[in-house]
This record gives C-alpha cells, sequence and structure tokens, in this order.
C-alpha cells in the first residue's frame, strides 16, 4: 500500500473532523463546545497519525492490501492517543513542534495548551473529578479561572499544529486530490471558505495553490 495514500486518507479524515467543529460552531455557537472540541482533538490526533503513519511505510508498503490494511490498524492502534509521544514524533519528521510550543494563542502559550489537549480527550467526552480549568486560576479571584478549552486560542493551536503536520508531509505528499474531494463534499456551504481562510496558514496556501490552483 502507497504510503501518500495512508497519508491522504488521515488528512482527509482529519479535515473532516475539524470542519465538523467549525461548523457546528458556527451553527450553534458555545451549545456543543464538548463536541467541537472533541471533534478538533480527533482532527489532530488524525493529522499527527498521517504524518507518522507514512514515516513507517517500508512496514507495510510491500503487503497486500487486506494485510496492509490490518498493519496499518494496528500501528495506528498502538500510537494511541499519546499526545506527548505523538508530538515528540513528530518533531523528527519535520513538524516544527518547538516553534508552535512557544507561541501565544489568545493569551495561551502553546505548552500550557498542550496540557489542555491531553485534558479535553476525557474531559469533553466524560465527568472528570478534576477540570483542567483548575490548573489556570485566575490571579486575585478566589473560585474563578480561566478555560482555555473554551477559548478561541484553542482552536487557532489546533490548526497550528495540523499545519505543521501538512507542511511537513508536502515535501512527499501531494494534497490536490484530498483538497478536490473535501471541496467537492463541502464548496456548495458558505462556511467552508470562511473555514479555509481561518484554518490554512499561508505558506501552506501557498503550496496547495500551486497544484490545485487555489482553495476551494
Amino acid at each position: 500500500m502507497d504510503g501518500s495514500k495512508v497519508a491522504q486518507t488521515w488528512i482527509f479524515r482529519g479535515l473532516c473532523d475539524l470542519y465538523f467543529a467549525f461548523v457546528c460552531n458556527d451553527a450553534f455557537g458555545w451549545t456543543f463546545e464538548d463536541y467541537e472540541r472533541f471533534a478538533e482533538i480527533s482532527g489532530l490526533e488524525k493529522f499527527l497519525k498521517a504524518l507518522l503513519l507514512f514515516h513507517r511505510h517500508h512496514e507495510y508498503g510491500s503487503l497486500g492490501e487486506a494485510q496492509a490494511r490490518e498493519m496499518l490498524n494496528k500501528m495506528a492502534k498502538n500510537l494511541g492517543h499519546d499526545f506527548d509521544a505523538m508530538l515528540q514524533n513528530a518533531a523528527t519528521h519535520g513538524a516544527n513542534v518547538a516553534r508552535t510550543l512557544t507561541m501565544e494563542f489568545d493569551g495561551y502559550k502553546g505548552s500550557d495548551l498542550v496540557k489542555a489537549l491531553k485534558a479535553g480527550y476525557m474531559e469533553t467526552r466524560y465527568p472528570v473529578p478534576k477540570p483542567i480549568s483548575d490548573a489556570f486560576p485566575i490571579p486575585g479571584a478566589p473560585g474563578f479561572a480561566h478555560d482555555p478549552l473554551s477559548s478561541s486560542g484553542f482552536t487557532k493551536f489546533i490548526y497550528a499544529l495540523c499545519n505543521e503536520c501538512i507542511f511537513a508531509l508536502s515535501a512527499h505528499v501531494a494534497f490536490s486530490d484530498v483538497i478536490k474531494q473535501l471541496g467537492a463534499l463541502y464548496a456548495a456551504r458558505e462556511s467552508f471558505q470562511r473555514f479555509n481562510n481561518l484554518f490554512w496558514e499561508h505558506r501552506c496556501k501557498a503550496l496547495l495553490a500551486q497544484v490545485v490552483g487555489r482553495l476551494p
């Protein structure tokens, strides 16, 4: 099985997750915030796995279709939801994770938002004994705290890491078909262009424009 096809498939599914979260927020505001945030976290997970699975193509590339699918499923499951490990591994494959962790996203440092990312994987789905907001108390305001999972900075952080994955993969993988496939599903929606405007970093837009003319 071709590693490029694997990366394209995982990136496509990740983009669908991120666009779902965008549409949900666009239509309902914060009403379904937990679902939006989980979709964003799930989207990033797929972007990271796209990068990591591509760089292990030598493990499944020579296998038949059925065997390769079984191998990929096992590899993806073994990666689990360990974002620390996946981010560290992604950094060895060209994703500038260190830069993103030092950046500020609406008042939150990227390294702090990694903590929210890891906590949010569970907190957006289940009641938890200690929400991540407890780690962000407001100075001088006992009993009050910032909630990074409710911040627009969290979304921007997710987008930045996803763009890092795309940029790292772009040296090896073409994404024109992915963009066209996504456009075929969603380009008729007014929100789709706004999602593209917010999601794609200029460097990734420039890369994709070379092969598809422009983003949908």
